[in-house]
């Protein structure tokens, strides 16, 4: 010790390389000054890993950690933390850091197919892992309600898009409520994967999940192309495409297959930073470009990334000057994207003043609040035991390699660029505390797109991309300072990305096949159907997603359907149809035009089913069409009869 103090005091500050156990104490004062803090401001921290309880009830205890190890690492080294000397010194400059945001692509078509060949095979490999068991269950799915939905959404558009294009947004649900794709995010980029894969004999079911994987999977290797640009590094861009790719959050949303598809995401960011940059119009019409096409592909996150965009555009405009020809290029691609957008734009203003938007009340539900960034979700296996307690759609801790590694890059000295996603993050997180926070509340009253968002905890996305950049940044931290360890620390990144992963999913599976009581349906001229029972107390909870998914093989209107938002004319049918056949239920019907009823006894409590039959056959206005055994019940078809003529 004495003989490094004495090298310290006559060596020059900006020379000297610390000994590792000074770095590694610096580290430990930053780490557990962070726990103090997130302790404080959430009352409670508690991290189960693997069954292994580590928790700080009160910040007291690591404020004093923190303080007790910083005297005994000032008492033998007085100089400066790791990397702070130079901030103290204002040198030098904060540097970008976008050291290849203008790289040269490799000479030749090989190079580059064998390089995004390798770099999706190594990602698919993580999310197979952290999936488990879907690649070997292709004809399962996490549950018979949104999986299901999403099926009926891609195989309408599938089945709609190439008869007549422009009535792709009248789905056949709900009838007669017009544009009731737009109830929901319409998942049209996706079809392009699904519909091929559809068209070449592969089931719905098998097409569906290799969309949903794709989502994880790609998601990863955008990340990676990001990074790399940014930090000149090949290995750190892939721990960020890899953190991104099996971020927690997809594992919560595992039903939910637009919240899967952040592809243009990185993207998007890649082309701000070059037009930051550069000011050329060429780089803002192609942010503008894969704004639209984040758009196209999920709604929720192309509405993220403009005010996302805007915190981290801001940060590296300031820092450059605040020049003019970055915003006209900009200016450009927004009126470009704009443009792109328009007919999905309009589909939905035209809904949204049908509709209205989110009820306040439903907004709140759904808003984060501070602890929820410790629990984890119930899918996940490493951190199974701190799901207790998680509100829906709110589990939203991210593990901790991602923030370890997001400590290492913002620990000084520091550059623009990772101070724009460290501000980007905590923007992030206050706006997914939604009507909890400050921020949220703003853009929902002034803010179009955000009127209609129903769920802010989603904006956690964007707090996981944050943290997935700075992750990246501080992997090239690691591997820059240790680059004979870079093979050994690499391994150990890996290992422990895809040990935080491991899964805990169970999936079901749903009927490859419709119940035959459609047989002779399929292929009849278009018709108009009710099917019961409709939601309600006691009945299947699923059966409107599988009435959907049914449909997607005959392909008549229905009046029952699901989405994101329900019309009122579908809710007085499904107030009514809880008396079902009631003779105020069949007037309700006829005037909506339709012409066949279907009963699913696998659907009904037994009791209710034969009393529904014994009033059905009852009635002289109700004829039997079939009736056939399915699921252990039975399952039947009627046809109206036209009430006589007065």
């Amino acid at each position: 010790v004495s003989r490094v103090q004495r090298q310290l005091r006559t060596e020059a500050v900006d020379r000297v390389r610390l000994p590792w156990w000074v770095i590694a104490a610096d580290l430990l004062v930053a780490v557990t000054f962070v726990i103090g803090a997130i302790a404080l401001m959430t009352d409670d921290l508690v991290i189960t890993i693997a069954g292994e309880r580590f928790s700080s009830r009160s910040a007291t205890r690591p404020f004093a950690w923190a303080i007790g190890l910083a005297l005994v690492r000032f008492y033998f080294c007085r100089l400066p933390p790791w990397g702070l000397d130079r901030l103290t010194q204002l040198q030098p400059a904060l540097t970008f850091e976008e050291s290849r945001i203008f790289a040269p692509m490799p000479v030749g078509a090989w190079p580059r197919i064998r390089e995004l060949t390798l770099l999706t095979l190594s990602y698919a490999v993580l999310v197979a892992i952290a999936t488990w068991p879907i690649a070997v269950q292709p004809y399962s799915v996490s549950d018979m309600g949104d999986p299901l939905f999403s099926i009926w959404r891609l195989t309408w558009i599938t089945h709609e898009f190439p008869q007549n294009p422009l009535n792709i947004f009248n789905g056949n649900q709900m009838y007669p409520e017009p544009r009731t794709l737009t109830f929901s995010d319409p998942v049209l980029a996706p079809t392009l994967l699904f519909a091929p894969l559809h068209a070449l004999g592969l089931h719905r079911i098998v097409a569906y999940n290799i969309v949903l994987l794709a989502g994880w999977v790609f998601s990863g290797v955008t990340m990676f192309v990001l990074v790399r640009a940014l930090t000149g590094r090949a290995d750190a861009a892939w721990v960020a495409g890899a953190i991104f790719a099996v971020h927690p959050y997809r594992g919560e949303h595992l039903a939910h297959l637009e919240l899967q598809m952040t592809i243009w995401l990185p993207i998007a960011l890649l082309y701000l930073h070059r037009t930051m940059a550069s000011g050329k119009l060429r780089d803002g019409l192609a942010f503008g470009v894969a704004a639209a096409a984040q758009f196209y592909t999920a709604l929720y996150y192309g509405a993220f990334l403009m005010t996302y965009a805007t915190v981290v555009g801001g940060v590296l405009w300031f820092a450059r000057g605040r020049p003019w020809k970055p915003i006209r290029a900009l200016a450009a691609g927004a009126v470009l994207g704009a443009i792109l957008f328009a007919p999905v734009a309009s589909a939905y203003l035209k809904t949204r003043s049908h509709l209205g938007d989110r009820h306040v009340g439903e907004v709140t539900y759904y808003s984060a609040v501070g602890t929820d960034y410790q629990k984890a979700h119930y899918r996940s296996w490493t951190y199974r035991d701190q799901a207790e307690g998680a509100e829906p759609e709110r589990s939203l801790f991210p593990r901790l390699t991602p923030v370890i590694l997001m400590l290492l890059a913002v620990w000084p000295p520091i550059s623009v660029t990772r101070i724009a996603y460290l501000l980007a993050l905590a923007f992030s997180v206050e706006t997914s505390l939604g009507m909890n926070g400050s921020i949220f509340p703003w853009l929902y009253e002034y803010v179009p797109p955000y009127g209609g968002i129903r769920v802010p905890a989603r904006y956690s996305i964007m707090a996981g991309l944050s943290l997935a950049i700075l992750a990246g940044f501080g992997a090239a931290r690691l591997f820059r300072r240790w680059p004979r360890a870079r093979t050994p620390l690499m391994a150990a990144l890996v290992a422990a990305i895809a040990i935080e992963a491991l899964p805990g999913i169970e999936l079901v599976k749903p009927w490859r096949e419709p119940s035959p009581v459609y047989a002779s349906l399929i292929g009849a001229p278009p018709t108009v159907i009710a099917e019961f029972p409709t939601p309600d107390e006691g009945v299947y909870q699923f059966s409107e997603f599988a009435y959907l998914y049914f449909s997607t093989f005959h392909w008549h209107k229905l009046l029952n359907g699901q989405s994101g938002m329900l019309p009122p004319s579908y809710d007085a049918f499904v107030d009514q149809g809880a008396s079902f056949p009631s003779d105020e239920t069949l007037k309700l019907l006829r005037a909506r035009g339709v012409e066949y009823v279907t009963i699913h006894g696998a659907f009904y409590p037994a009791h209710r089913l034969q009393n529904v039959l014994d009033q059905v056959d009852a009635r002289t206005d109700m004829e039997l069409v079939t009736a056939v055994r399915w699921e252990g019940s039975e399952s039947r078809l009627y046809r109206l009869r036209r009430p006589p003529r007065q």
